[in-house]
Protein backbone atom coordinates (compact mmCIF):
# COMPACT_ATOMS: atom_id res chain seq x y z
CA UNK A 1 0.00 0.00 0.00
CA UNK A 2 2.96 2.33 -0.28
CA UNK A 3 2.69 5.45 -2.97
CA UNK A 4 5.56 6.39 -4.50
CA UNK A 5 5.78 9.44 -7.75
CA UNK A 6 5.61 8.16 -10.96
CA UNK A 7 8.94 8.97 -13.69
CA UNK A 8 8.45 12.17 -15.69
CA UNK A 9 8.45 8.90 -18.77
CA UNK A 10 5.66 7.21 -17.31
CA UNK A 11 3.41 10.34 -16.27
CA UNK A 12 3.70 11.35 -19.88
CA UNK A 13 2.47 7.86 -20.78
CA UNK A 14 -0.47 8.02 -18.19
CA UNK A 15 -1.52 12.00 -19.45
CA UNK A 16 -1.70 10.38 -23.12
CA UNK A 17 -3.81 7.57 -21.68
CA UNK A 18 -5.95 10.13 -19.86
CA UNK A 19 -6.80 12.12 -22.99
CA UNK A 20 -7.93 8.60 -24.85
CA UNK A 21 -10.38 9.04 -22.25
CA UNK A 22 -10.68 13.15 -22.89
CA UNK A 23 -9.35 13.71 -19.59
CA UNK A 24 -6.99 16.39 -19.16
CA UNK A 25 -4.64 16.56 -16.17
CA UNK A 26 -2.95 19.79 -15.04
CA UNK A 27 -0.71 18.47 -12.28
CA UNK A 28 3.09 17.94 -13.86
CA UNK A 29 3.75 14.49 -11.27
CA UNK A 30 1.18 11.97 -10.64
CA UNK A 31 1.66 9.18 -7.94
CA UNK A 32 1.07 5.58 -8.15
CA UNK A 33 -0.49 3.19 -5.11
CA UNK A 34 0.16 -0.51 -5.78
CA UNK A 35 -1.73 -3.24 -3.80
CA UNK A 36 -4.39 -5.75 -3.89
CA UNK A 37 -5.54 -3.26 -7.17
CA UNK A 38 -3.03 -0.08 -8.68
CA UNK A 39 -4.19 3.36 -8.79
CA UNK A 40 -2.89 6.58 -10.01
CA UNK A 41 -3.15 9.67 -8.58
CA UNK A 42 -3.74 13.24 -8.83
CA UNK A 43 -2.36 14.37 -6.12
CA UNK A 44 -5.52 13.38 -3.27
CA UNK A 45 -7.70 12.45 -6.42
CA UNK A 46 -7.72 9.34 -7.80
CA UNK A 47 -8.17 8.89 -11.51
CA UNK A 48 -7.11 5.43 -13.19
CA UNK A 49 -7.32 2.59 -11.31
CA UNK A 50 -6.43 -0.96 -12.95
CA UNK A 51 -8.55 -3.54 -13.70
CA UNK A 52 -8.03 -6.89 -15.78
CA UNK A 53 -4.06 -5.56 -16.58
CA UNK A 54 -6.78 -2.24 -18.04
CA UNK A 55 -5.89 1.14 -16.96
CA UNK A 56 -9.51 2.46 -16.49
CA UNK A 57 -10.92 6.48 -15.19
CA UNK A 58 -12.03 6.14 -11.58
CA UNK A 59 -15.70 7.44 -10.68
CA UNK A 60 -14.25 10.51 -8.53
CA UNK A 61 -12.88 12.00 -12.39
CA UNK A 62 -15.59 10.82 -14.62
CA UNK A 63 -17.94 12.39 -12.68
CA UNK A 64 -15.71 16.06 -13.39
CA UNK A 65 -16.37 14.93 -17.28
CA UNK A 66 -19.31 14.10 -19.39
CA UNK A 67 -19.08 10.66 -19.68
CA UNK A 68 -22.37 8.76 -20.56
CA UNK A 69 -24.59 7.22 -17.92
CA UNK A 70 -26.35 4.35 -17.07
CA UNK A 71 -29.80 4.21 -15.06
CA UNK A 72 -30.02 1.05 -13.16
CA UNK A 73 -32.79 -0.84 -11.11
CA UNK A 74 -32.44 -2.02 -7.40
CA UNK A 75 -32.21 -5.72 -8.73
CA UNK A 76 -29.29 -4.98 -10.89
CA UNK A 77 -27.22 -3.42 -7.59
CA UNK A 78 -28.06 -6.15 -5.58
CA UNK A 79 -26.56 -8.13 -8.52
CA UNK A 80 -23.44 -6.07 -8.98
CA UNK A 81 -22.63 -5.59 -5.55
CA UNK A 82 -22.30 -9.70 -5.61
CA UNK A 83 -19.70 -9.27 -8.24
CA UNK A 84 -21.95 -10.02 -10.96
CA UNK A 85 -21.78 -8.11 -14.50
CA UNK A 86 -24.53 -5.78 -15.69
CA UNK A 87 -27.02 -6.99 -17.49
CA UNK A 88 -29.04 -5.12 -19.69
CA UNK A 89 -32.67 -6.49 -18.35
CA UNK A 90 -31.46 -4.06 -15.01
CA UNK A 91 -30.91 -1.54 -17.38
CA UNK A 92 -33.57 1.29 -17.35
CA UNK A 93 -32.29 4.37 -19.18
CA UNK A 94 -28.37 5.09 -20.79
CA UNK A 95 -27.70 8.59 -21.09
CA UNK A 96 -25.19 9.39 -23.91
CA UNK A 97 -23.55 7.31 -26.08
CA UNK A 98 -22.00 3.96 -25.52
CA UNK A 99 -19.56 1.67 -27.64
CA UNK A 100 -17.26 -1.35 -27.10
CA UNK A 101 -14.17 -0.29 -25.31
CA UNK A 102 -16.35 2.90 -23.74
CA UNK A 103 -16.35 3.26 -19.70
CA UNK A 104 -18.98 5.17 -18.02
CA UNK A 105 -20.78 5.80 -14.58
CA UNK A 106 -23.59 3.65 -13.07
CA UNK A 107 -26.61 5.01 -11.38
CA UNK A 108 -29.07 4.20 -9.42
CA UNK A 109 -33.15 5.04 -10.07
CA UNK A 110 -32.57 8.22 -7.51
CA UNK A 111 -30.12 9.63 -9.44
CA UNK A 112 -26.92 8.48 -7.22
CA UNK A 113 -23.95 7.72 -8.21
CA UNK A 114 -22.20 4.14 -7.50
CA UNK A 115 -19.73 2.92 -9.63
CA UNK A 116 -18.22 2.35 -12.86
CA UNK A 117 -17.98 0.19 -15.55
CA UNK A 118 -16.30 -0.86 -19.52
CA UNK A 119 -18.21 -1.85 -21.89
CA UNK A 120 -17.99 -5.40 -22.79
CA UNK A 121 -19.73 -5.99 -25.16
CA UNK A 122 -18.89 -6.86 -29.19
CA UNK A 123 -22.32 -5.03 -30.75
CA UNK A 124 -22.11 -1.39 -32.31
CA UNK A 125 -25.49 -0.52 -31.03
CA UNK A 126 -25.37 -1.23 -27.65
CA UNK A 127 -28.86 0.77 -26.98
CA UNK A 128 -30.83 -1.67 -28.54
CA UNK A 129 -29.47 -4.91 -26.75
CA UNK A 130 -32.09 -6.24 -25.06
CA UNK A 131 -30.72 -9.59 -23.47
CA UNK A 132 -27.03 -10.46 -21.90
CA UNK A 133 -24.46 -8.88 -19.99
CA UNK A 134 -22.50 -6.13 -21.26
CA UNK A 135 -20.99 -4.13 -18.82
CA UNK A 136 -17.98 -4.81 -16.29
CA UNK A 137 -18.63 -3.15 -13.21
CA UNK A 138 -14.69 -2.47 -12.13
CA UNK A 139 -15.67 0.44 -9.62
CA UNK A 140 -18.48 0.05 -6.78
CA UNK A 141 -19.64 2.44 -4.00
CA UNK A 142 -21.97 0.56 -1.16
Amino acid sequence: MKRHFLSKRETKEFKSLLDGFGIVVESKTLEIEENDHSTVYDGTVPILVKYQDKWLPTLKIMRSKDFPRVIIDQGAYNGIKNGANLYSAGIKNIVGNLKKGSTCIIENLEGREIGSASVDSEEVDIQSRKKGAYLKVYELYR
